[in-house]
């Protein structure tokens, strides 16, 4: 027990803060000395190393600023990957402009500018590698469960089980639903809903419920962890882990829990100022959250009029002018570029498509874009020319006996969607977008899953959000969904590029691997 109380004050955040800022500055400061030392292998009249420990030093506070002012020393859970790198990146650039503009400017000291050059690109280097280092060990941390926040949920099933299954999927974030708080003692009779229709929908294990005693809250006995993975053939979150409780109880539970530090609204309308007054003396942090699937497609500004917070809801970023223009000059470029530095590629991809099967080269199938626009989408052909002589469309499978020979290979390796950088020049789709689905699959989809043909308010592209989270071929048309309509509300340019660096690398680590 003492050693779970240590876990859990452990804050895992105020400890990150300045280890990175303390890891940053040694990097720096390091990679002026290591910078100073490459330069002296070769024969040049240098000043002494005082003079650039000095620079260094000056180098690190100058980044601390910028850095600050970046949000760069935020929460590290807040920020992806990608992100952080892009923000050492621009910082360390802003950082090293300053200085060689300084020194430009003082006439008195004749710097080297290899060693500020060496420097650079040391620093770089550096800090990828110790904030890679700072993140696998902070994750490590948070799923042994060192510095895992206790939250307690106020509301309904459905935005909770969202919210299980992500945490389940990141540990790392370091939050950990402990309760559940339901709105009358009355809902505790029922099992939470399944999802998706789930045939174990009966399976539910019997949640804890709390009751207050003379003592504080007491919990009945836990269902065993493990109950509803061995009744369900899906994974689906463990509910078993929660204890349930009487909204009307949940002050008192927590002055009997003090380790539980955050209370998540899943009903914002449940958050009442009477309830908030109470959370706020104990001191503990409230969030609200709101229905994932109701906001999906809309953007948020957060504006003040004369100190009353608004929530404005705007079109989604592709909707205005400029911004169509922008993502559309990019599309241009890379699909020409494409298109002419890989023709000697699709020169031999066609003559093994040739070589391999009796049929056309190219696969032309409608598919749906842009406001519902249908379009030919361009392939190389993969299948037997009689793959669809059934006449109902279909996804290919692993191991699919349609496929040939090169077909097969071509579909690993994702190279039989290179044609479609022709759809893309033409204008029928982008670089980047959700992928154009087959219009009878449109139809079925738009009739069973909300808000999926808001899917179409910007262009189908040849990658996206959803595929470099794996969402690709036969996979949940509802999660993949959900990754698409927040790409859809969320979209800028500096989102594409890190969609297209991704899928770049991804496809270097073979992780795009189609069938």
């Amino acid at each position: 027990m003492a050693e779970r109380g240590y876990k859990t004050r452990l804050d895992l955040h105020r400890l990150w803060v300045p280890l990175a800022c303390f890891g940053d500055g040694l990097c720096i400061w390091l990679a002026f000395g290591a910078g100073y030392w490459l330069r002296s292998l070769r024969p040049h009249q240098l000043l002494p190393w005082d003079v650039y420990a000095a620079l260094g030093l000056l180098t690190a506070l100058i980044y601390w600023g910028i850095q600050a002012g970046l949000g760069g020393y935020g929460e590290s859970k807040r920020l992806s990957r990608f992100e952080e790198w892009a923000s050492l990146l621009v910082g360390l650039g802003l950082t090293f402009g300053l200085v060689l503009a300084g020194a430009f400017f003082v006439r008195s000291v004749s710097l080297s500018r290899l060693v500020v050059g060496y420097a650079g690109l040391l620093a770089l280097l550096s800090l990828t590698l110790v904030r890679v280092g700072l993140r696998l060990g902070m994750g490590w941390l948070c799923s042994k469960g060192y510095g895992r926040r206790q939250v307690i949920w106020v509301g309904s099933w459905s935005v909770l089980a969202e919210v299980l299954e992500r945490l389940q999927r990141s540990p790392q974030l370091g939050f950990q639903v402990v309760a559940w708080a339901g709105v009358e003692q009355g809902s505790f009779e029922e099992d939470p809903p399944s999802q998706n229709g789930d045939p174990c929908q009966d399976s539910y294990p019997v949640l804890n419920t709390a009751r207050p005693t003379s003592d504080g809250v007491k919990s009945a006995a836990r269902t065993p962890p493990g109950t509803l993975s061995r009744l369900c053939s899906q994974p689906e979150p463990s509910w078993s882990a929660l204890e349930r409780l009487d909204l009307v109880h949940l002050i008192a539970y927590l002055q009997a829990h003090p380790e539980v530090q955050e209370v998540w609204f899943g009903q914002p309308e449940l958050a009442t100022a009477p309830l908030l007054l109470s959370l706020q003396a104990l001191s503990v942090q409230v969030r609200l959250v709101p229905d994932i699937l109701s906001f999906l497609t809309v953007n948020f500004s957060l504006q003040s009029l004369d100190g009353i917070p608004l929530l404005t809801l705007r079109q989604p970023p592709l909707r205005y002018a400029h911004n169509r223009f922008l993502k559309r000059a990019v599309d241009i470029l890379g699909a020409s570029l494409g298109l002419i530095l890989l023709s000697p590629l699709f020169l031999i991809i066609a003559l093994l498509v040739a070589c391999s099967s009796p049929g056309p080269i190219l696969y032309w199938q409608e598919r749906v874009s842009l406001d519902g626009r249908r379009f030919w989408i361009a392939k190389f052909r993969t299948m037997r020319v009689d793959a669809e002589a059934a006449g109902q469309p279909g996804w290919t499978r692993p191991g699919d006996p349609r496929r040939t020979k090169i077909g097969a290979f071509l579909r690993r390796a994702n190279l039989d969607e290179l044609p479609q950088l022709w759809n893309v020049l033409k204008g029928e789709m982008s670089l980047v977008g959700p992928r154009p689905e087959q219009p009878y699959f449109v139809e079925q989809f738009s009739q069973e899953i909300p808000k999926y043909p808001d899917r179409h308010l910007v262009k189908s592209g040849l990658t996206g959000w959803a595929q470099i989270h794996g969402l690709r071929g036969d996979t949940s048309i509802a999660r993949r969904t959900q990754y698409d309509l927040y790409y859809v509300q969320n979209w800028s340019l500096w989102l594409d590029l890190r969609i297209l660096a991704i899928t770049f690398w991804q496809g270097i680590r073979g992780r795009l691997a189609g069938y």
